[in-house]
């Protein structure tokens, strides 16, 4: 986002007490009307879906600065995603009606705002399309991808993404087992593609990785 429109939305929530979640608390559940608008100050947030065999699907991963759930907010759509800490978090949160009536008359703030649930719209057809064509090991490749693009740092070694992301994480973005995603990580550290540097992953050569994609 802007980071003219991300400080100005930022003052706003200062005018609310600031909150914090345990690794693993729930932020908002899905059978529960949100309490109001969460700003993600610090930390990562899972927001994911539950099947009715109770089979776990990540759907997308918030970090700082993101607003959720904004979809409920605009339009009032009945918000059916469980938000969950990742990591221990801080967060600000504003009643619906108040943001609503912050960004109203603001059109720059709520294109901005658009333009990034459009990208997390795009990005989840990409995982989608991946989900239904790939064999696992694509759809660990794709999800490694999009760890990078929102979590990695470059470094002169490559690009390292501070927060290791267990076995279990991978396997409810990608949608399989823990064995399986265990398996498939295996093969892309033989190949050199990851190496676990203590609670990090460095990708060394993510041109090389995006090949294996293809």
């Amino acid at each position: 986002m802007n980071t003219l429109n991300t400080k100005e939305f930022e003052t706003f929530y200062k005018q609310f007490s600031i909150r914090n979640y345990k690794k693993n608390e729930m932020l908002i559940r899905a059978d529960d009307d949100p309490q109001g608008i969460f700003c993600l100050l610090k930390g990562y947030v899972r927001q994911y879906t539950i099947s009715k065999t109770g089979y776990e699907l990540s759907l997308h991963i918030l970090k700082p600065i993101s607003y959720f759930p904004m979809v409920w907010a605009i339009n009032g759509t009945p918000n059916v995603y469980f938000f969950e800490a990742l990591t221990p978090v801080e967060v600000g949160r504003a009643p619906r009606d108040k943001v609503v009536n912050f960004i109203k008359d603001k059109p720059t703030v709520i294109f901005e705002l658009m333009s990034e649930l459009l990208e997390d719209y795009a990005e989840t057809l990409k995982r989608v399309e991946h989900l239904v064509f790939s064999d696992a090991y694509r759809r660990v490749i794709s999800i490694l991808l999009y760890i990078t693009k929102h979590f990695g740092e470059p470094t002169d070694k490559g690009i390292l993404v501070g927060h290791r992301f267990t076995q279990q994480d991978i396997a409810t973005l990608v949608g399989v087992t823990r064995e399986t995603a265990s398996l498939e990580m295996i093969k892309l550290e033989k190949k050199k593609l990851i190496k676990y540097v203590d609670h990090s992953i460095l990708f060394e050569n993510i041109k090389n990785l995006e090949l294996e994609l293809s």
